[in-house]
């Protein structure tokens, strides 16, 4: 199944949007991820990871105020395709609440096991 590559979507509480701007693709959330969300930002994602567009793919996490598990196994899951794919994976702008849950969880440890990048703001 092909994924649009150039979209803006608003599902649930949050908005995912595919920023070209840059050299490498960055995938900006806000809002909220949670079990209503997650689905399209994984969908989102593997649509970008499948389409091999470089050798990284940023997810701007600047703007989400809330996640839950599932938002978590949702980057988790992406950082495992990513990984397969030789495509580097780097979490910006990750504060507030979603940065204590990382810390907690110590997820910079994991992304940097897989030679991937969490930036914490």
């Amino acid at each position: 199944m092909k994924h649009s590559l150039d979209t803006t979507a608003r599902v649930g509480d949050a908005t995912v949007r595919i920023d070209r701007s840059n050299v490498e693709p960055t995938v900006v959330v806000t809002g909220c991820m949670t079990v209503d969300s997650s689905p399209h930002l994984r969908s989102v994602l593997f649509g970008l990871l499948d389409n091999n567009l470089g050798r990284l793919l940023v997810i701007d996490l600047s703007g989400v105020s809330h996640i839950d598990i599932s938002g978590f196994a949702t980057l988790l899951e992406a950082l495992s395709s990513a990984h397969e794919h030789s495509i580097r994976l780097r979490l910006a702008g990750v504060n507030g609440q979603p940065r204590k849950l990382a810390e907690f969880a110590q997820l910079d440890e994991i992304f940097r096991a897989l030679e991937s990048e969490m930036e914490f703001s």
